[in-house]
């Protein structure tokens, strides 16, 4: 399944499907186009995610329950209003991905999607 996350003037856009804890998929890979300010994840199974936006230092919390990373955490460094991206295994069955804003960048929760 091919997650589409846009971030501020942002959409993080999914299209998904829950699934139940025994039928955990894997995420297979990953992107951010920093030219459209957009978050592609790719999994082998469908996922509902959930965000959050957390303060101090300000970042997008999104978990994608049923999905396995399946290796130890990545962060990749961005630049611009975004400082990095990481991505883990919060708790067995759920990876994390977290985008640490810039200090002093904003980000309106309204204007996040998923597709």
């Amino acid at each position: 399944m091919k997650l589409h996350w846009l971030i501020p003037s942002t959409v993080l856009s999914i299209s998904s499907v829950l699934l139940s804890p025994a039928d955990a998929a894997n995420l297979e890979s990953w992107r951010f186009d920093s030219n459209q300010n957009r978050l592609e994840i790719n999994t082998d199974g469908a996922v509902q995610p959930t965000a959050q936006l957390v303060f101090n230092p300000t970042r997008l919390v999104i978990d994608l329950p049923g999905i396995k990373f399946g290796r130890p955490q990545l962060v990749q460094s961005v630049g611009g209003a975004i400082r990095a991206i990481r991505i883990g295994q919060f708790d067995p069955q759920t990876t994390r991905v977290v985008v640490e804003m810039t200090p002093g960048y904003t980000l309106d929760p309204q204007k996040v999607k998923f597709e």
